[in-house]
């Protein structure tokens, strides 16, 4: 493994170096037009096939394709919904060549626009690097005002709830712990260290367009916090965003989620508003354990988002959100006029976050420069019982790219970037602001050897003041080895540098104490991922099996130890090594004599540390898990979605007598249904039941008799804790 690794490393390298060095002067050109059935089609691609030379359809489907030296070429359009075209031309000399594409609907959409692989936009099916792509429709069968109930119907992807009173949760990528997980918004890190506890949840579904998810370490093109893979959410696009728009549901549970939104635009610029208020204030206690199982309080989010566009690509950008949570677990008679008492045990959390993104291409012709730039506030004003933790935290960062082709079989692009973070809370383990600037560089060149075979590298150097210059490479190959077969095979390793608060919440909400018993080394991986993606037709029925196996190595792996004390928790670099290793396939159908739609995933991996020679599982890992889901549409009015997701066994913590617990999970399934009527063009209701069976696990507290005391623990979570639930709900949609 480590020979290979080498070889990626320096395959990376080599690929970088290898870009053409010369332009042939005032080449041919290809113009055209690319329209479906609904007329012009803005943002299909264009390919010049077996060459990174593409252009992009501008407002009016009109397409131009410069650096055409004279010769035959195939020519593909392609755009989402439609099935892919492609046309035989041959460019002479001082020539421009007229192109016009008329592209079919598809059946079926199987393929998706990405920008996370290669922070360039392409195809999915055309991107060397594995990524998957959440569309909108799919995160619509999962009715919910929180995006990380969504993503658990991803394959590989985990949600766990890390303190059952205050609601805290990460999301687990191939059972790597959620801290290793970067979530980008539109593509920038702005959700790390302590939002990324809470943080998260304001991500409503409403303003999201997709969800793109690599598995494995990003941080040549990412940076620190990509260990276990990168979670990228891409907002609505306001050209496409309807003029207006009012979502509301409530469940049996008393749950109250209400989103507004409105767009608008001219010719070159375009904006869309979005309002969201969820609240939750009705005491629930199945479990029986005197706790709410879920957190009471409310939230809100105000997001707005404003692009200019040139001839064919977004020349300005700019959106901003704001989020304010009150959120409230504990004792029934616990309210917030109580916080931080010693007698009433309970826990408040208040949470103003702030956050702004933004990109700027210069007019240039070849518009092939752009600024990255983004701020987040975060303040979290919280009592953990009678422990009171107030932080602040900013995060800024900018991102300057430059992407070129250098021939037609190279595409470089290079950048440099500077984050800064800057922490404090009122905690022992940060007895001073925590300041940082990281700067880094790092360049990717896509050779294109032949029409079926991709070759990326990468390479990046970031300097931090604690640890120096960080390097990290990546390589991928994808190899078409027929129309309907892909093979990939991505390498590359991540680094992270730790912030305490979010190793492990338990330090702060439990009363265990934090004793650190080194000084901590950055998490360092190596990663090696093979994909194969086959497109089959059964029938006349498009499938698509998609299998990933997949290992990951770490070093200096942060470990920490629940088990030497029921009073303390330790925290350590791992005298050894660990490992995450398996494989995950999905399978996704569609049919074509009857409106069906089914995805089934499967994951099996092995997730656990060396340390100091013994082998120990990794705590809230699961040794399989599984998700499906079916839709299917009755006439032109009625979709009904299912659902569901299998989760087996997992290590859990140990606790002494006179509080023990069982130290692995059992298996257990949710299944959920939704259905959506449509009453009249532009509205439409909806209603369902989730985890119909009504599973959830048995209490997650450890002695919840005395929630003051040295054995109170709130860490023993691994299965739901909210049982059967009926969601009712209606969709008001005015079309641009």
């Amino acid at each position: 493994m480590k020979h290979i690794l080498n070889t990626d490393i320096l395959l990376a390298i080599v690929l970088l170096l290898t870009p053409a060095l010369a332009l042939a002067e005032d080449p041919p050109s290809v113009t055209g037009s690319v329209a479906g059935d609904r007329g012009p089609i803005i943002g299909a691609h264009v390919v010049v096939r077996g060459t990174v030379v593409r252009a992009i359809a501008d407002e009016n489907g009109n397409f131009l394709l410069p650096a055409l030296q004279p010769g035959e070429y195939v020519i593909q359009a392609r755009a989402v919904g439609y099935t892919m075209a492609e046309a035989t031309i041959t460019v002479t000399s001082n020539m421009t060549t007229q192109l016009d594409f008329e592209l079919e609907p598809m059946l079926v959409e199987l393929d998706a626009i990405t920008i996370t692989g290669t922070m360039k936009e392409a195809f999915v099916s055309e991107s060397p690097v594995t990524v998957k792509v959440v569309p909108i429709e799919r995160l619509q069968r999962v009715t919910t005002s929180n995006i990380m109930e969504s993503l658990e119907q991803v394959t590989g992807l985990y949600q766990q709830v890390e303190c059952a009173v205050c609601g805290t949760n990460n999301m687990r990528i191939n059972g790597l712990e959620g801290v290793n997980t970067a979530f980008l918004i539109d593509g920038m890190p702005i959700m790390g260290s302590l939002a990324s506890v809470y943080g998260l949840n304001g991500i409503n579904p409403a303003i999201v367009e997709q969800v793109e998810v690599i598995k494995g370490p990003s941080s040549t093109l990412y940076g620190s916090e990509a260990l276990a893979g990168v979670v990228n959410v891409i907002t609505k696009d306001p050209r496409y965003a309807p003029r207006f728009m009012f979502n509301a549901f409530g469940t049996s549970n008393e749950e109250i989620n209400a989103d507004l939104a409105m767009a608008a635009g001219t010719a070159n610029t375009h904006a869309m508003l979005s309002g969201t208020v969820t609240y939750l204030n009705h005491f629930i206690d199945n479990v029986a354990d005197g706790f709410a199982d879920v957190p009471l309080g409310g939230r809100g989010a105000v997001f707005g988002k404003i692009d200019h566009y040139g001839r064919t690509k977004k020349r300005f950008g700019l959106a901003a959100k704001y989020y304010y949570e009150d959120r409230m677990g504990g004792t029934e008679r616990f309210d917030r006029s109580m916080r931080g008492s010693g007698e009433i045990y309970g826990e408040s959390i208040f949470t103003n976050r702030f956050e702004v993104t933004g990109l700027y291409r210069p007019p240039t012709a070849e518009e092939n420069l752009q600024l990255q730039y983004s701020y987040a506030y975060h303040n979290q004003d919280s009592y953990y019982g009678d422990t009171r933790y107030d932080a602040l935290q900013h995060i800024g960062y900018l991102n300057l790219i430059w992407n070129t082709r250098m021939g037609t079989q190279n595409d470089l692009l290079v950048g440099g970037t500077l984050r800064y973070d800057s922490y404090d809370d009122n905690t022992g383990a940060t007895p001073e602001a925590d300041n940082r600037f990281t700067p880094g560089i790092f360049a990717q060149n896509e050779f294109r050897v032949t029409p079926d075979l991709d070759l990326l590298g990468g390479v990046r150097f970031d300097h931090h003041g604690d640890h120096g210059v960080i390097f990290s490479p990546r390589a991928a190959i994808k190899w078409a080895a027929t129309k309907n077969t892909t093979f990939r095979l991505n390498g590359g390793t991540g680094f992270r540098v730790i912030h305490l608060f979010t190793e492990d919440h338990a330090a702060f909400h439990g009363h265990r104490e934090l004793i650190v018993d080194e000084e901590l080394r950055p998490e360092r991986t190596k990663n090696v991922t093979l994909n194969v993606n086959q497109a089959l037709r059964i029938g006349h029925n498009p499938t698509v099996v998609d299998l990933d196996v997949f290992y990951t190595h770490f070093n200096n792996q942060i470990v920490h130890d629940y088990d030497r004390s029921p009073s303390e928790l330790h925290y350590y670099n791992v005298d050894g090594h660990s490992i995450s290793g398996g494989f995950a396939v999905t399978l996704n159908q569609a049919f074509a004599n009857i409106p069906l739609t089914y995805a089934v995933g499967f994951t099996y991996q092995d997730v656990y540390h060396m340390d100091a020679g013994v082998k120990d599982r990794e705590f809230f890992s699961a040794d399989f898990m599984g998700t499906w889901s079916a839709s299917y549409t009755l006439g032109d009015a009625v979709t009904v979605d299912y659902t569901g997701s299998l989760t087996g066994p997992m290590r859990l913590p140990e606790y002494d007598a006179p509080f023990q617990r069982d130290t692995e999970s059992p298996t257990y399934t949710i299944h959920s249904v939704q259905a959506n009527v449509a009453v009249k063009p532009g509205f439409e209701l909806y209603g369902g039941v989730k985890n119909i069976f009504d599973y959830t696990q048995v209490s997650p507290l450890i002695d919840p008799t005395d929630p003051f005391g040295d054995n109170f623990d709130t860490a023993y979570v691994y299965g739901p804790m909210q049982g059967r639930r009926f969601i009712v709900g209606m969709l008001m949609t005015r079309a641009r």
